[in-house]
């Protein structure tokens, strides 16, 4: 019956916590992580864990498929690469789209980025990026389309570097509008400038007397956000902007304010934030104009991935959500970058998350008067006005009996 069940489970969490030195009733949350046997791994937190974990994972422990625990971190980040030129081995020019391709030699690091020599003083366009490791025809794969420009005035800027997903192919294939040539190309790495991408969230606009709203729901809080991208299809326009966070939807605190806007040769449509929230909150000032059109506004990140050790048996399992469990101390935390396996690493998937059946609910040390602090100060706030009352009440009395 429900006894023999109990006993069970407590055999089961008793054997858990001889194996792996992890007392999995101090958890509120399991799930599993699914990955590739034979190597590192490395994934993504999603909404849920950021909601559901404290800040920074401290009250995360990961269990193999032997339930030993396996050490985690957060992924290191490559060394950065030194800008290099490389050699165009063709060029072209058609239909207005001029093509370059750089070779990069058999022995070659893994970039994220290329600055293109542009002779022109004044443009706007945009430069598609493929990679090859053959160079034949066919065997190019698309890796990113990036804006580049260069414009004067009351608002000078250029860029002509196409940033794309980190790679080592040899041959890269470059299709460039607005521009008369490519006269050379330098290709990098900067880790600290990864590739935002975008998070799903919930949107809702209101437009009010000369502005307009638009609020963001990421689902949980203390969900990371380094930027807010701006879309419309209003052509031509500058507006002052702010932006807020709040984890509660009721106190909102202020992140940032500033300016979007876009105009032949400029577009400042992506506002960095640094941001930990579940709600997000950007209002635009109209002023005079009409709102603009066909808004619509993604909140992006950077990459947060955590790397775990090698050499353990997947799948692995997941535990997170203690109040008062003590950060790991772990030795692979401690490793060189280099020594940590991550460039080798393979890709993790995450399963859904579950109620950990497990899970004791920690006894609750409060006093008396710290658990219904609330509610014993409603009862002497009522106890004064009850009082003040009856005061109030016997003086009335006595000024009619003189009466």
């Amino acid at each position: 019956g429900a006894t023999r069940v109990r006993l069970v489970a407590a055999a089961v969490a008793a054997l858990a916590l001889a194996q792996a030195d992890v007392d999995e009733t101090q958890f509120r949350y399991a799930r599993a992580l699914n990955a590739p046997a034979g190597a590192p791994v490395r994934f993504e937190p999603d909404a849920r864990m950021y909601g559901h974990a404290r800040v920074d994972f401290p009250d995360l422990r990961i269990l193999d498929a032997d339930g030993e625990q396996v050490p985690w971190r957060p992924e290191p980040k490559p060394a950065a690469v030194p800008s290099q030129a490389v050699p165009l081995v063709a060029r072209g020019r058609r239909d207005g789209v001029v093509t370059v391709v750089l070779d990069r030699g058999p022995v070659r690091p893994v970039i994220d980025r290329i600055e293109l020599e542009v002779p022109d003083r004044v443009f706007v366009g945009e430069a598609v990026v493929q990679g090859s490791n053959t160079g034949a025809e066919g065997s190019y794969a698309r890796l990113s389309t990036t804006p580049i420009y260069s414009v004067r005035g009351a608002v000078a800027a250029r860029s002509t570097t196409a940033l794309f997903p980190a790679t080592d192919f040899r041959y890269l294939l470059v299709q460039a509008r607005g521009v008369s040539a490519i006269t050379g190309a330098s290709v990098s790495r900067d880790p600290e400038r990864q590739p935002l991408e975008p998070i799903e969230a919930r949107v809702r606009r209101r437009d009010e007397e000369r502005a307009t709203v638009v609020r963001l729901d990421l689902g949980f809080a203390n969900v990371p956000v380094d930027s807010l991208r701006v879309r419309t299809s209003t052509p031509r326009f500058v507006r002052r902007m702010t932006t807020e966070g709040s984890n509660d939807g009721r106190r909102f605190t202020l992140l940032g304010s500033g300016e979007i806007a876009r105009f032949p040769g400029v577009d400042l449509s992506t506002v960095p934030v640094d941001a930990r929230h579940r709600f997000l909150r950007m209002t635009i000032r109209n002023g005079d104009d009409e709102p603009l059109a066909a808004l619509a506004v993604t909140a992006e990140a950077k990459p947060r991935r955590l790397l775990l050790a090698g050499g353990h048996r997947p799948p692995f399992r997941l535990l997170y959500g203690g109040a008062t469990v003590p950060a790991p101390a772990y030795d692979f935390a401690q490793l060189p970058s280099a020594a940590t396996g991550f460039e080798r690493a393979r890709a993790g998937t995450l399963g859904s998350e579950r109620a950990n059946q497990l899970f004791e609910a920690p006894a609750d040390t409060r006093t008396f008067f710290e658990r219904y602090d609330r509610l014993i100060e409603g009862a002497l706030v009522l106890a004064v006005f009850v009082v003040a009352a009856g005061g109030l009440l016997a003086l009335r009395h006595r000024t009619e009996a003189r009466d």
